[in-house]
């Protein structure tokens, strides 16, 4: 498993969870109509290091810090979930997922999973932890999690495979239990179909259904590396694949891969990390050490320090919200508001 920093737990919660109104702060932000950069020193991001970030249904972005805790990002308004103004277990966060009732289901380095309902009235009672301690959790430091079709909650734990979650039980597969290849699930995504895609650490990808596991790796297909950073679904059920050091595969989930590195087309960095997509099918990439990369299916464009504003060039997410703008979480960049 990744050798990952964990951060010490605040003992203190209080709860005040603290809202910040940005707007007299713009004239610091960096804006040139296209770009837009926040960070530590211009805005109240808390942590240059934004590891997720995903849109809830009103488009509010929520983003997972290295150590800054989850932060919640309305128009110029920021709110800051962390140990010491909140009952969130830990300030480091490594995944989130939102299920159809708006809730918010958080992943924490280091203690646990946590559940947020913020629409209740009583702060106190926003947030609901899970650990091995009080659940059948099988491990606190959470690497994934997805919500399926059924609404039901997966997560990768640790190193203890992947558990699903129906809201009163706990299923676990692991590789002593299941045909799952690997015990580490770095990213978890699920098609149109309920099928849930597994990107593991050393075990290639791998789906799950009813029927069953079915499993790719670099002995039985055209998957070019085994460690895979990230899945991702496109609007046709086409699975797209980052890996360490392999670049990406696009498999259309029957028979047909189609491969790109550094070798064959314009992707300027094999190892991805976060890869999301459009309306319009125009996929957007994030590298680690290549920058921003967008291609429309034939053309690649890259977007790094040196032709942008992008801050630096390890993109750890990307996502796109409904007017078509690009939100890149960066490794000690903060994060780019991208038109």
């Amino acid at each position: 498993m990744s050798k990952l920093p964990l951060i010490l737990i605040s003992a203190s919660l209080i709860f005040n969870v603290v809202t910040i109104d940005v707007c007299g702060q713009d004239s610091t932000i960096k804006d040139n109509n296209e770009w837009v950069l926040y960070q530590k020193a211009n805005s109240d991001l808390p942590d240059n290091n934004a590891l997720k970030i995903i849109l809830d249904k009103e488009d509010n972005k929520w983003i997972a810090t290295e150590k800054g805790g989850l932060v919640k990002l309305k128009g110029a308004d920021w709110t800051i979930f962390q140990t010491n103004n909140s009952l969130i277990p830990h300030n480091s966060i490594y995944a989130i997922a939102i299920d159809e009732n708006d809730v918010k289901w958080v992943g924490t380095y280091g203690n646990g999973l946590s559940r947020l309902d913020d629409k209740k009235e009583a702060e106190d009672t926003w947030f609901t932890n899970f650990n091995t301690t009080n659940s059948l959790l099988p491990h606190d430091w959470i690497l994934s999690t997805a919500i399926d079709k059924k609404g039901d909650l997966w997560v990768g734990a640790g190193d203890q495979g992947v558990t699903k979650f129906n809201g009163t039980e706990w299923y676990s597969f692991n590789t002593l239990n299941s045909k799952i290849p690997n015990d580490v699930v770095n990213s978890i995504a699920v098609d149109s179909k309920g099928n849930k895609w597994l990107g593991t650490e050393e075990g290639g990808l791998t789906k799950y259904n009813e029927n069953g596991w079915v499993t790719y790796n670099t002995e039985n297909s055209k998957i070019p590396s085994n460690w895979i950073l990230t899945v991702s679904i496109d609007k046709d059920d086409n699975v797209w694949v980052g890996t360490l050091n392999g670049g990406i595969a696009k498999f259309d989930a029957d028979t047909t891969w189609n491969i790109y590195n550094m070798f064959n087309s314009g992707l300027p960095n094999n190892s991805v990390y976060s890869i999301a997509f459009e309306e319009t099918g125009t996929t957007w990439i994030g590298t680690g050490g290549g920058g921003l990369v967008k291609f429309d299916g034939r053309n690649w464009e890259v977007f790094d320090h040196s032709n942008s504003e992008l801050p630096k060039d390890f993109v750890y997410t990307v996502t796109v919200d409904s007017d078509n703008i690009k939100w890149v979480g960066t490794w000690k960049g903060g994060i780019i508001r991208f038109k």
